[in-house]
């Protein structure tokens, strides 16, 4: 939290609006005192307490100067008058002066060290700035909220039942990534028999994969929008019968050499690649018609797997908006803690500063009496001791 540099300390203190603002203050630091719970060990409390061990000190050797070389010689001085001074029938002290002169100095010495009074005004303004902030956040939350609500309304209206078949689908297709994934081999080799580089080979394998794999997905639909069963069967047989033409073209390269345009004579020709390509592409349709959504169902799907996640998007917004008005609230509490612990400090300092003065009284009114000849005490000293003229007066 804090570090020591020489006699100071730089002090970085979160505020609700500027999160790394550094609060410079010097010859200050924090005494850290830890409270353990005596049932457990793990238990225990850290309690952090503002302190400016420099002024503090000042103040002490300030308080002892005084004692010595004002407060201790001018009781003697009085005492060894005649008469002795203070008077015994004297009611007011008017000989003391002095004393409260220079503890009154070293009042403003520590209101201008602890700066105390800028602090009301610092929390005031850290206090309006996140409430500024806070506005537009709750703001921007509630319509968040609205907008989370009437999407997880329209969520539980669309029709989920599809979900089932479609987690399973998703299972299914990897038969597909199968049949690519032995396609691929196959092409690939063909085409590196071909003379094609290794890398090359299998790409190209990998692309002819992808293309049956994406027929596959999509030809159910393709022969769907037939008006009729012959037109149905129509399109079937033209769009098998373009693959065929396709593939058998991919089976005569395959099947030809790259040094002369022979075929080979081992019996596999390209009318078997052909059929070989025809049959993974069959069975990829006969899956995806079998095992996968339909057309409208892809639709529905499509249509309840879009409003779950924007109504999944809206509420991290939420849930963000939610930590981010928390964490504002979080800072500037933190910040007007550290701010009013200095107020509550400089309140000490001040009931410090009078206790000493008190004290310098007392040993003036002993110092006197010890010295004095008539053996009397004067009727102000039964007086009650002055307060000084304090430098800060509330604290927020």
């Amino acid at each position: 939290m804090a570090r020591m540099t020489g006699n100071g300390l730089a002090i970085r203190m979160a505020t609700p609006f500027h999160k790394n603002t550094q609060l410079k203050i010097s010859k200050k630091f924090f005494m850290k005192t830890t409270v353990k719970n005596q049932v457990t060990e793990n238990n225990s409390i850290t309690v952090f307490r503002y302190r400016m061990k420099d002024l503090e000190r000042k103040i002490h050797e300030e308080h002892e100067k005084i004692k010595k070389e004002i407060v201790i010689p001018l009781a003697k001085d009085l005492a060894d008058m005649q008469p002795n001074r203070p008077e015994p029938e004297c009611e007011n002290d008017v000989y003391t002066g002095v004393i409260n002169g220079h503890y009154s100095k070293l009042i403003m010495t520590a209101k201008k060290e602890t700066q105390s009074e800028i602090e009301t005004y610092h929390i005031l303004a850290d206090n309006e700035e996140a409430s500024k902030k806070l506005i537009v956040l709750e703001s921007e939350l509630e319509k968040k909220q609205t907008d989370h609500r009437l999407k997880k309304r329209e969520l539980e209206n669309c029709d989920n039942t599809l979900k089932k078949k479609a987690q399973r689908y998703k299972w299914i297709r990897l038969i597909l990534f199968f049949l690519v994934l032995v396609d691929t081999l196959i092409s690939g080799t063909a085409l590196q028999a071909m003379g094609y580089p290794l890398i090359t080979s299998y790409i190209l394998g990998l692309a002819i994969g992808i293309g049956i794999f994406f027929t596959a997905e999509y030809l159910p639909e393709i022969i769907a929008k037939g008006k009729n069963p012959w037109q149905k069967r129509l399109i079937a047989l033209s769009v098998f019968s373009a693959l065929f033409v396709v593939f058998y073209v991919l089976g005569i390269f395959r099947t030809t050499t790259f040094s002369g345009t022979q075929v080979f004579g081992s019996g596999v020709g390209p009318f078997y690649f052909a059929c070989l390509n025809l049959f993974f592409t069959a069975v990829a349709t006969l899956v995806v018609y079998f095992a996968g959504l339909s057309r409208n169902e892809k639709k529905i799907w499509d249509k309840y797997r879009i409003t779950e996640e924007e109504a999944l998007k809206l509420k991290s917004e939420v849930d963000a908006l939610d930590k981010e008005i928390t964490e504002v609230r979080k800072r500037r509490a933190e910040s007007e803690l550290a701010r009013k612990q200095i107020q509550i400090y400089a309140d000490d300092i001040q009931e410090l500063i009078q206790r000493l003065y008190e004290e310098s009284q007392k040993t003036f009114y002993s110092t006197n009496l010890i010295h004095r000849s008539d053996s009397k005490t004067p009727k102000c000293f039964e007086a009650p001791i002055p307060t000084l003229p304090i430098f800060y007066k509330s604290i927020l």
